[in-house]
């Protein structure tokens, strides 16, 4: 069978033999090799629902090197499955992150982490690469050997803790890495070729007159600890750390691509590949986050995880896919099933995003449930399964965990079964809707600018972790969540609105290529914190440049805080007056406007109880300009502006809300009335979730959400209707 990944209706879509096909999956939560097969059971009521996808990880390196090539359990378990269900394909999620024996046959190709540990390989050892590499040309040769090569339809390789390409200790704690020998020869080399081989360049870039390509030397801990601008790198300075960290992700990312290429190859372009990678939207948190109880320091993993490589994944051919688990920062009743990718880019360069589901697994992880209550399970499946319909992505669902206790389900919790072959039957369905975006709001996430900031979390949780979380899905009102290069590039559709997290550092070049695209059209943009302090160097001047506001700054490390101050404006006029946000966490420096040209709509409050405009209007000709000093913006807030821009509201209740021209979805806490205003006059509106017409011929319906409750409304023609 061909596995292919090609646009179709507007989103990448998975291909099989020629026909589009719904990617839905069962993540194996046991090795079907092992024991007595205890998921047999899960496999053939997967397959009684039409899910004939199997996402499997056979051992890789096993117990010792004479077993590593030995592929007998591997072709065993794939026939188990395969007598299960007679339909099964497989996606092969292959762990090649090394076991000890590994390690000790090769020392010096170990990763060394600032402390002196010697861990497990080094992303930069050649002699692991090649070995990965020949284990993929041996595992596909064997596969067609034995007749079952057209039966995979994927290959992941993964490396890192849970195989999510992050080093455990070396990213999520407060020791540092890499000072490998691999990784020492690594960064010298990506030096000489990111100098032109200049030394005088590479001497001026690090500011040291007496450094060479032979005695640069990877950052300490110490320095990668440090920042000397507040929060932020100055590169005068600090260049050493911001190429590190620029080495290290494109490193990751070769690699990877090298591993997928390899792929490509071998299975003759028959199967696809990819990754867990790209977390960009997630990586503030830590091993604290997880659970540690040794590490307690407020570090954030995104700089040190390799990626931030993302780009340039995303510009592969040899990739065709990336996974990741949904968002753990709230998965609860009320809370969002986010992506941890910004999804949209993932889309634009025609990669498919394959969304795991994992949310029986983690609840269980607590006696008493950790994200919810097993009856609302129905609940958070929905909202997960409606996140992935309106996006256009896969899903994979870790239904039966512990391995073996699928059909005990209805025992402890609602059966999945009934909502697992709905869900087949809609998104089968659904591949002929309309599936492109249907948003008029662009949220744009800079990978470039994470170099410059600091590894621990205090500006990039409240900026991107919590800001995503806690307004952006509830301001009424479906988002798009881009690279913000794309938008450099001229690849994004046009949008009303464009919310910048975390823009603080653009080049010239970036700059007037990012006025170019919303600098006309009466646009809306929003900039949030410290937006454009960076080019050459930090400066106020830079922020004026690109967000087009005079600044004043605070230098007194502090959380700064928000309100609105005039309630007259159409942005403002309908926000509580005890809307209030911010962070707790002390940034520094910190921002104010000093512009009397503004329209002044909220002071930010911040060391010595300074109150001072932080959040500001401006209009010229062709745009408008909106600042605001403090992150963590708020849904009311959000929605103003979004009214102000001309964005079409659905609804202002406060629901997580998702729309595509043909699809409508609303995950309710409180539940209650609610009227939904849609973009056009419809057909039909149809509850996917109950099977039932709601109304017709409307642009807009009233309907009484029941409370911890998801709903999926087709909006459309009534003879596409499922």
């Amino acid at each position: 069978m061909r596995a292919e990944v090609k646009m179709y209706q507007g989103t990448p879509t998975l291909y099989l033999d020629g026909m589009p096909s719904f990617y839905s999956c069962q993540w194996m939560s046991s090795d079907p090799a092992e024991g007595d097969f205890l998921a047999e059971g899960c496999v053939r009521a997967f397959g009684e629902a039409g899910v004939h996808l199997y996402a499997t990880g056979p051992p890789v390196f096993r117990e010792n090197r004479d077993e590593m090539f030995d592929f007998a359990p591997v072709e065993f378990g794939m026939r188990r499955v395969m007598s299960a269900d007679p339909d099964a394909h497989f996606h092969l999620r292959l762990y090649f992150e090394t076991p000890p024996w590994w390690n000790e046959e090769n020392p010096d190709e170990c990763e060394v982490s600032s402390e002196g540990e010697r861990l497990n390989q080094s992303y930069a050892s050649s002699v692991w690469q090649d070995e990965v590499n020949d284990y993929l040309r041996a595992l596909i040769a064997f596969l067609k050997s034995v007749d079952l090569a057209d039966r995979v339809i994927a290959y992941q390789p993964m490396a890192g803790i849970c195989g999510e390409w992050i080093k455990n200790s070396t990213s999520m704690q407060h020791r540092c890495g890499d000072y490998s020998a691999p990784m020492r020869r690594r960064f010298k080399a990506w030096l000489r070729e990111r100098y032109n081989d200049n030394t005088e360049a590479f001497q001026t870039a690090w500011n040291n007159p007496t450094i060479t390509f032979d005695t640069a030397e990877v950052p300490s801990a110490e320095m990668q600890h440090t920042t000397t601008h507040g929060l932020f790198r100055d590169p005068a300075v600090e260049q050493q750390v911001i190429d590190y960290y620029r080495c290290l992700a494109d490193l990751c990312a070769a690699t990877l691509i090298d591993f997928c290429h390899t792929v490509k190859v071998e299975t003759g372009g028959q199967a696809l590949a990819g990754a867990f990678f790209g977390y960009l939207m997630d990586l503030a948190w830590n091993d604290c986050f997880f659970g540690s109880e040794t590490d307690r320091s407020n570090a954030s993993t995104i700089q040190r995880s390799g990626h931030l490589g993302l780009r340039t994944v995303l510009e592969s051919s040899d990739i065709d896919f990336l996974v990741s688990p949904y968002g753990y920062a709230f998965r609860g009743l009320g809370g969002d099933g986010l992506p941890m990718p910004p999804s949209e880019s993932l889309r634009i360069h025609g990669k498919l995003y394959l969304y795991e589901e994992d949310s029986r697994l983690h609840n269980l992880m607590d006696p008493d449930g950790r994200n919810y209550k097993p009856e609302h399970g129905p609940a958070i499946h929905n909202r997960c399964f409606a996140q992935a319909l309106t996006h256009g992505l896969g899903i994979w669902w870790f239904a039966d965990w512990p391995a073996g206790s699928y059909e005990d389900l209805p025992k402890t919790e609602p059966a999945f079964q009934p909502l697992l072959e709905r869900y087949q039957k809609i998104g089968s369905w659904a591949l002929e809707l309309d599936r492109s975006p249907a948003a008029e709001v662009a949220v744009l996430i800079d990978d470039e600018s994470f170099f410059y900031e600091t590894i621990h979390n205090t500006i990039n949780l409240p900026l991107i972790f919590q800001q995503r979380v806690w307004g952006l899905p509830r301001f009424g009102a479906p988002h798009d969540v881009y690279l913000l290069q794309d938008l450099v590039d001229g690849k994004l559709p046009p949008y009303k609105l464009y919310i910048f997290l975390n823009p603080v550092r653009l080049d010239r070049a970036r700059r007037d290529a990012l006025a170019q695209q919303i600098r006309r059209n009466g646009q809306v943009a929003v900039w949030l914190y410290a937006a454009g302090y960076i080019e050459d160097a930090p400066a106020l001047e830079n922020m004026t440049d690109l967000t087009g506001f005079q600044f004043g700054t605070g230098k007194n490390a502090w959380g700064p805080m928000m309100h609105i101050n005039n309630f007259q404006h159409e942005i403002t006029k309908n926000i509580p007056q005890d809307v209030m946000w911010g962070t707790n966490n002390s940034l520094v420096p910190l921002f104010h406007i000093e512009d009397p040209e503004a329209i002044e709509l909220g002071q930010v409050v911040y060391s010595l109880g300074r109150c001072k405009p932080g959040m500001a209007v401006k209009e010229f000709d062709d745009w408008r300009s909106i600042y605001i000093a403090a992150p963590n913006v708020p849904a009311p807030v959000l929605r103003g502006i979004a009214r102000y821009a001309g964005v079409h509201l659905y609804n202002e209740a406060g629901d997580v809300l998702y729309a595509t021209p043909d699809l409508l979805s609303v995950h309710t806490l409180s539940g209650g009335s609610r009227v939904f205003k849609l973009p056009e006059c419809v057909e039909v509106v149809h509850d996917l979730y109950e099977d039932q017409i709601v109304n017709q011929n409307t642009d807009q319906f009233e309907v009484t959400l029941q409370p911890s409750s998801t709903v999926l409304y087709y909006t459309g023609r009534k003879q596409t209707m499922p």
